[in-house]
């Protein structure tokens, strides 16, 4: 009965959005974002904090070079960046490769012509904070204003549809 009580209060606070501080766990609505600084493939530094400042739309890519469902996502990415990066979108692909890995991130961004910005998480401190369940893909996209406005973990054929839409409606 207590345990029953207490799901029910924790139910409560997530809807009405109490539960929105600056932690390090992810979730959409989330008032105030972790910032972080990672370096893309070619040595350059992105930081979090200066694409919120230039109210630009980020979607959070993470995933890794030996996923399968990451990699039949990337095309449909690369188009979505393509499409949308004239009006605001920025996509950061995070990838959650390991030490034993991580060595082929960059030849797979230059083989298949990836143009928006892949880093690596080396550390994966990153992953933790805004992808506590490590899955991969798992993607976070954050609206104008700094706010989680939707998480989708994994990838099947047709998902972007579903994510061309929230990203139009956020644009």
């Amino acid at each position: 009965m207590l345990r029953d009580w207490a799901h029910a209060l924790c139910i409560a606070v997530a809807l009405t959005g109490c539960a929105t501080t600056g932690s390090a766990s992810s979730g959409a609505g989330r008032s105030t974002l972790a910032d972080f600084g990672l370096s893309d493939v070619s040595g350059r530094e992105i930081r979090l904090s200066e694409l919120v400042a230039k109210q630009q739309m980020i979607y959070l890519d993470f995933w890794a070079t030996w996923c399968g469902p990451c990699m039949a996502e990337m095309p449909q990415l690369e188009r979505l960046y393509e499409t949308y990066k004239d009006r605001g979108l920025v996509v950061l692909g995070i990838s959650m490769d390991d030490p034993t890995t991580m060595g082929t991130v960059a030849s797979y961004v230059h083989r298949n012509g990836l143009t928006f910005p892949v880093m690596i998480d080396m550390d994966s401190r990153v992953t933790s904070i805004y992808n506590s369940t490590r899955s991969a893909p798992y993607g976070v996209l954050i609206d104008r204003s700094g706010k989680i406005v939707d998480e989708h973990p994994g990838y099947s054929p047709g998902d972007e549809t579903g994510l061309e839409a929230k990203i139009k409606e956020h644009l």
